[in-house]
């Protein structure tokens, strides 16, 4: 008989010598079967959207390493992308692909089975420590600021209709293709990069390797939540799955928001008061909301807003790991992979940070760690070479849409978390030398790109702004040390010191902080719309034509980024995006476009594939010029909109152009005088 018990009843279930199941092996085949039951519950009933929800909080549910409901959303979440990322590889050979009830049974019989195993099944008591009633202040206070970030966020969104909220990333160009894989992922049901046969009839076969071989991680969990979605809704439409995707994005930009404020608090130390923490979450929340992070959100950039959250997560628990190794371990290993299938760039931070904890934990003293470092690096090693497959040597020298960093604002932000490591004697700190490495890694990968750039082409570029952008985030991480700034001060003393920072930042932005405004403000107050002309155009279009209608559909009806930007949504929804590259030259009206005259159209409506539908409304729309080697076209002063009339007077306008191929091809070419929403 074991101590503490009189019962002669072990923990293995067996009484008294008689074989038979236990207690705790009762719990594990009932939870196995409500595994099974609820999912075949919920899907007659059109509540299958509620299977994410139930996943997530048996996710929380199983958590030990965490003090409160903050600490286990975030780690759950965390966990539950990177186990969705590698779970994606068996489900791309699994002949059920995407149905909710299997793929809901599934993610519950796992956690059932982990509960079990690990006696997270056992309802034992917790009882409230004094650690544990310090932090719910604190706890709540991260809650309330993240609400605040939400609530902020979620403005000119919700003030949209689909069109104003599509416009907004439809503007950085990218967000069709995250919506082409997103959407035949969904289709097809696993990554394209292990079936990228599955893609060619959607993408020409040029772009079939680059997209095939894009990082899909967060496009195969959008593809599983949207048919949770739609199972709910019945809406399968390219419209309402586009608007899931939208509303996706925006919840991944709250992730990240979640994520950085709670590894403030985490960095700051768990006895840290609500008034120490205010003003320091005042301050990485206005960067959030008013500074870059929200332009990666508003010209839709899901894959990189994904990516920072797992390495805001990784930063805190590097600086802070969890009190138990093996949920540690199993913690940061998936945030590894979720790197690893979300934005590769950032896994060289990521591991590096990693070998940090790995090395003060001495994790090589247990078998399990080499065998965990194994398989993580073996799975991890998937996004890379996938990755450098689809680029050629100079991706990281190439250009791109995104909003240049602003240069000034991150200098400040570095020093501040410089000063709040060492402030008051930090080093002497683990958690503060860890916080400095942190900052020293993301700070030379972003110093180093820089200077590779610099010496081969002359500036900064695209992918520099992403490491700034990882810079900025393990920054704000770090802000928690300044909980220790002036101890002895009160809070709205500290408040008043940092309102400055957010004035500041407010008032203010672009690449050397002189564009008035911050880019936040401009968002929040509408100034900043995106295309939503052009997005609108194109769910018009798609709403007439859902499939495409046996053509490429080409939008003529307005400006040229408006006619540009539509119909490459139109393509993306219509999945006809095969069909967008012959005509993007042509209407492409930036500087790697040409200046394009009536025999370039004629041309490729000629060698076009299908037939060419195009879409016309405004009299005075017109494109052409004359001669494409000396255009004329009216003067356009930099950063203003280009009128409607930007061909050559002399070339015929869009509709006399579309009209004349009409008569000239007549079974190859068809009109549609379309009323747009933004006439």
């Amino acid at each position: 008989m074991r101590p503490g018990t009189d019962d002669g009843v072990s923990d293995g279930g067996a009484t008294n010598g008689r074989a038979g199941l236990g207690p705790r092996a009762v719990r594990a085949v009932i939870a196995l079967g409500l595994a099974w039951v609820v999912p075949l519950i919920t899907h007659p009933l059109r509540l299958d959207v509620l299977l994410p929800f139930l996943v997530l909080a048996g996710t929380m549910a199983i958590q030990r390493g965490a003090t409160g409901l903050v600490d286990r959303f975030v780690l759950a979440c965390a966990q539950l992308f990177g186990a969705a990322c590698v779970f994606g590889l068996a489900m791309t050979m699994w002949p059920g692909h995407l149905k909710p009830t299997l793929v809901a049974g599934f993610a519950l019989s796992a956690l059932a089975l982990i509960a079990a195993a690990t006696g997270r099944l056992e309802l034992a008591p917790r009882p409230a420590t004094p650690a544990r009633r310090t932090r719910r202040p604190a706890d709540a206070l991260t809650a309330l600021a993240t609400a605040a970030v939400a609530a902020i966020t979620l403005v000119p969104y919700v003030a949209r209709d689909l069109g104003g909220r599509l416009g907004l990333p439809l503007a950085g160009e990218d967000i069709a293709r995250h919506y082409l894989l997103y959407d035949v992922i969904g289709r097809t049901g696993g990554y394209l990069f292990m079936r990228p046969e599955a893609l060619r009839p959607f993408v020409p076969d040029e772009e079939l390797n680059g997209i095939a071989n894009y990082p899909q991680g967060l496009h195969f969990a959008y593809a599983v939540l949207g048919r949770f979605v739609a199972s709910t809704t019945g809406q399968t439409s390219a419209s309402a799955a586009v608007d899931v995707m939208v509303w996706l994005l925006v919840g991944t930009f709250l992730l990240l928001a979640l994520a950085i404020l709670w590894a403030v608090r985490r960095i700051a130390g768990p006895g840290t008061s609500a008034a120490r923490l205010l003003p320091v979450l005042l301050v990485a929340g206005a960067w959030l909301v008013l500074g870059d992070p929200v332009t990666i959100l508003s010209r839709g950039y899901p894959n990189e807003l994904a990516g920072l959250a797992c390495a805001a997560v990784l930063t805190a628990l590097v600086v802070r790991p969890l009190p138990r190794l093996g949920e540690q371990t199993v913690t940061v290993a998936l945030l590894l992979v979720g790197l690893s299938f979300s934005y590769p760039l950032f896994l060289v931070y990521g591991g590096v940070a990693a070998l940090w904890w790995i090395r003060h934990a001495r994790l090589w003293r247990f078998w399990w760690g080499w065998l965990a470092a194994a398989v993580v690096t073996l799975i991890a090693a998937i996004g890379p070479l996938t990755a450098a497959s689809a680029s050629g040597g100079s991706q990281l020298l190439l250009n791109g849409t995104a909003r240049v960093v602003d240069r000034p604002a991150t200098l400040v932000l570095l020093g501040l978390a410089v000063f709040a490591v060492l402030l008051r004697r930090g080093m002497r700190a683990p958690s503060h030398r860890a916080a400095l490495f942190a900052l020293a890694v993301a700070f030379t990968l972003a110093a180093g790109l820089g200077l590779y750039q610099t010496a081969t082409i002359g500036h900064p570029v695209y992918y520099f702004d992403k490491l700034l952008h990882l810079l900025i985030v393990v920054c704000l991480c770090a802000l928690g040390g300044l909980v220790r700034f002036l101890p002895g001060v009160g809070v709205a003393l500290r408040v008043a010191i940092a309102l400055p920072i957010v004035a500041g930042l407010a008032v203010a932005g672009g690449e050397w902080h002189t564009t008035p405004v911050a880019p936040g403000v401009k968002l929040a107050l509408g100034k900043d719309r995106g295309s939503p002309e052009a997005a609108r155009d194109a769910l018009l279009m798609s709403r007439m034509f859902p499939d495409g209608g046996g053509a490429v559909n080409v939008d003529l009806m307005g400006s040229p980024w408006r006619n540009w930007s539509a119909t490459l949504g139109a393509a993306a929804l219509q999945h006809n995006y095969r069909y967008f590259p012959a005509w993007s030259g042509l209407l492409y009206p930036g500087s790697a476009g040409k200046a394009s005259t009536m025999d370039d159209l004629d041309r490729l409506v000629r060698e076009s594939p299908v037939p060419v539908r195009f879409f016309v409304h405004d009299p005075e729309a017109s494109l052409l010029v004359v001669d494409g080697d000396k255009p004329h076209r009216p003067n356009v002063r930099p950063g203003q909109p280009l009128p409607v009339a930007f061909g050559d007077p002399a070339a015929p306008t869009n509709i006399a152009a579309a009209r004349a191929l009409a008569a000239k091809y007549p079974t190859k070419v068809q009109v549609v005088y379309a009323t747009p929403a933004n006439p």
